[in-house]
């Protein structure tokens, strides 16, 4: 059981949200991210429709790096103590600053540098060091 995610590739390879998906569907979706195969989930009772990882269509670098197959560890314990509670219960991505350095770029969005490819070397931002790094920025 992975994360869910609310925005996909289309099968022409355009961006697309599940929402969207729901009114105009395609018959295969893939991970903006690391380009693994993805399984729609429509909800029409609820109006929440979701993307999910399928676990037997995952490429490597999605194995290794999407931060929707592998989510931080501190929310994958916090979902298994929750479980016991909300069975369906599922993992957050959390979206934030983060500067790679792998890379030494500063990217906002899923802890996952696509530069890299990776998360690796991601780190997040204060808001002191993207104050900083946009004043250095214009100060040059």
């Amino acid at each position: 059981m992975y994360a869910k995610s609310f925005i996909a590739l289309d099968g022409n390879g355009r961006l697309t949200g599940a929402r969207t998906a729901q009114q105009y569907p395609y018959d295969r979706y893939t991970c903006h991210l690391c380009g693994s195969a993805l399984q729609y989930h429509p909800d029409y009772d609820a109006g929440r429709p979701w993307f999910e990882h399928r676990s037997d269509m995952l490429t490597d670098n999605g194995r290794q790096h999407c931060p929707y197959v592998r989510p931080e560890p501190g929310e994958a314990r916090h979902i298994r103590k929750l479980k016991c509670y909300i069975p369906d219960a599922r993992p957050l991505v959390y979206r934030n600053d983060w500067h790679c350095s792998g890379c030494d770029s500063n990217y906002h969005g899923e802890r996952y540098c696509l530069s890299c490819r990776t998360g690796e070397f991601s780190r997040t931002l204060s808001d002191a060091e993207i104050h900083t790094a946009e004043v250095t920025a214009c100060a040059y």
